[in-house]
């Protein structure tokens, strides 16, 4: 009987008329799942994502079979899905997208945390890190586009503080965002590494005082400017194999400013 009735439901959104505009993305944003993914080191790390799925809408269509998205979701919730090769992996997922919904173009974003267990520098406790990461896909007809970015909370300390005082010189949290496209496959661990390697110090979830001791001292012996943070991830990123593309941005908190500093540089790799 249930289903009888729902057959006799009208179904608006599947009328044909002219609406005067074809539509490039119409689905549902801020749907917010559970997700899994593979570490570079084989473990499965379980977090949050926040999806917006959507597809292209022709002229003469009204409106898209929304609920389809959401439920594609779930049905690979129910399969345990695992995000193992991430650009492959959301290709699959977007083509899937085109034909349930009888689209052309079909776009894909998440957002989520990524947990990584960190060793502090001395002691040997250890803690999650987590990294803020956004990955922004589309398969317009079989043309694929595939960015990931990755946030990283950097320490930096002032040159300028350092060179003009007699001792001591200020600090700053920097978060500096990375975004990739590139060919085969990159681990987010690698976007990371890159990142503090040219910091003037990492950022860790717990630390005891013979950690604070080298920290503080690491970040007075590596001074970096927020240009310098760019042009060093730059340098990295450029000549990292398999990039093709890349946008490197900055933002350090200033301790004795009320505003922030940032920088940004994007390039294609030729």
């Amino acid at each position: 009987m249930k289903n009888k009735e729902t057959n006799q439901l009208k179904d608006i959104q599947n009328q044909e008329g002219d609406y005067g505009f074809a539509i490039n993305k119409v689905g549902v944003d801020d749907l917010t799942y559970p997700l899994k993914i593979k570490a570079r080191s084989g473990e499965v790390i379980s977090t949050v994502g926040k999806f917006a799925l959507a597809v292209d809408l022709e002229r003469n269509l009204k409106g898209i079979n929304m609920s389809r998205l959401p439920i594609l979701l779930a049905e690979l919730r129910a399969d345990n899905w695992i995000i193992e090769r991430m650009k492959p992996d959301l290709k699959e997922v977007l083509k899937s997208m085109q034909q349930r919904m009888e689209a052309k173009d079909a776009y894909l974003d998440v957002e989520f945390d990524y947990f990584i267990d960190k060793e502090a520098p001395v002691s040997d406790f250890r803690g999650l890190v987590p990294y803020k990461c956004r990955v922004e896909t589309s398969l317009q007809e079989v043309e694929y586009d595939h960015i990931l970015q990755v946030e990283v909370p950097v320490t930096t300390l002032c040159p300028c503080s350092k060179e003009v005082s007699d001792y001591s010189a200020h600090n700053q949290r920097g978060y500096v965002q990375v975004a990739v496209r590139y060919e085969g496959s990159i681990w987010i661990e690698e976007l990371i590494e890159l990142v503090e390697e040219v910091a003037s110090c990492e950022v860790y979830s717990i630390l005891k005082r013979e950690d604070e001791k080298y920290i503080t001292e690491k970040a007075y012996r590596n001074p970096r400017f927020v240009e310098d943070i760019v042009r060093l991830v730059a340098q990295n990123l450029a000549e990292k194999k398999g990039v093709t593309w890349f946008r490197v941005s900055s933002k350090h908190q200033e301790s004795i400013h009320p505003h922030d500093a940032y920088a940004t540089l994007e390039k294609w790799k030729r």
